[in-house]
């Protein structure tokens, strides 16, 4: 299931483990809005809807 939700969640281990290292790395920065972000990115369940061939729900 692809995520279509507009700050994508991770679909696979390494992608959530690349959020998870953006993260830590915008806590090191100071980039409060980054953190945000990543955050959303992280939080499960993504609960996008399946969508037929023509893009239907």
């Amino acid at each position: 299931m692809a995520c279509d939700h507009l700050f994508h969640h991770p679909q696979t281990p390494d992608e959530r483990k690349a959020i998870a290292q953006q993260l830590d790395y915008c806590r090191s920065i100071g980039d409060g809005p980054g953190v945000l972000v990543a955050l959303v990115q992280l939080t499960q369940p993504c609960t996008s809807p399946e969508r037929d061939a023509e893009g239907a729900e």
